[in-house]
């Protein structure tokens, strides 16, 4: 069957394939432009049609796709989503903190990895797996914070623009609790003594040798664009709130 219309045919002279034809078999028909008739038949591999249907699947696939990317698209805004992937980089793949030490060189640390080191009961065990300890609940404070700039999308709720501010919020929080650890490694600040300006040298040398890096600026300034739209939509709806009228009826 070609196209609806059957030709029938002859095996010898016609049929090209090693293989011997069966029905509901897939074929490469070729004619003859001067009579019309069939002048050879090949059967197609299973290989050549399984990379076809899988050619066809991703096609499908990627359309598909597609699709659910323009509905999400129109739905959340490709700012959002811009600055989503911002900071989901920023926090897991760009450096956060930069320590230069002077025999040791430089160690870069992204936010995912702090935040490893403020779960870890032994940061010397952390920093000697290269970095590898466990996120632990400060994980999954981490990744609530990331969906929270998006929960206004899907919750209809004035209070679901508040979550545009987590982000932030969590920085500021791991901010103080990575500063808190250092000062408490540190020691308290020498008040007198023969080793107080010694000591007190270094803790300033300590301090200059930590820095931010390139995630951290970039985290914070997305932070910062979700904290805004997110205080904005908040004001917004909460504006459109129209006051509460009771009538009263006398029998």
């Amino acid at each position: 069957m070609v196209e609806g219309q059957q030709y029938p045919f002859a095996l010898e002279g016609v049929w090209k394939s090693e293989v011997a034809p069966k029905q509901g078999q897939v074929v490469e028909v070729e004619f003859d432009t001067s009579s019309g008739q069939i002048a050879s038949i090949t059967a197609v591999p299973e290989s050549q049609l399984a990379k076809e249907q899988a050619e066809v699947a991703l096609k499908a696939a990627k359309e598909k796709g597609g699709q659910i990317f323009a509905q999400i698209v129109a739905k959340v805004g490709m700012p959002n989503l811009v600055a989503g992937l911002v900071l989901f980089i920023a926090w897991f793949w760009l450096n956060a903190v930069v320590v230069n030490i002077s025999f040791a060189g430089k160690i870069e640390v992204t936010f995912w990895q702090v935040l490893g080191l403020l779960n870890a009961s032994n940061i010397i065990e952390v920093l000697g797996s290269n970095m590898r300890g466990s996120a632990g609940i400060y994980g999954f404070f981490a990744v609530v914070c990331l969906a929270g700039p998006f929960v206004q999308y899907f919750w209809k709720d004035k209070r679901a623009g508040l979550g545009g501010v987590l982000p932030l919020v969590f920085m500021v929080i791991v901010g103080i609790m990575v500063h808190s650890s250092i000062s408490n490694a540190m020691g308290p600040v020498p008040t007198g003594g023969m080793y107080a300006d010694m000591q007190r040298q270094a803790q300033d040398e300590m301090s200059k040798a930590i820095s931010m890096g390139m995630g951290a600026y970039l985290a914070v300034l997305a932070s910062l664009y979700f904290a805004g739209a997110g205080l904005k939509n908040y004001l917004a709806a909460k504006a459109t709130e129209g006051p509460v009228v009771v009538q009263k009826a006398a029998a």
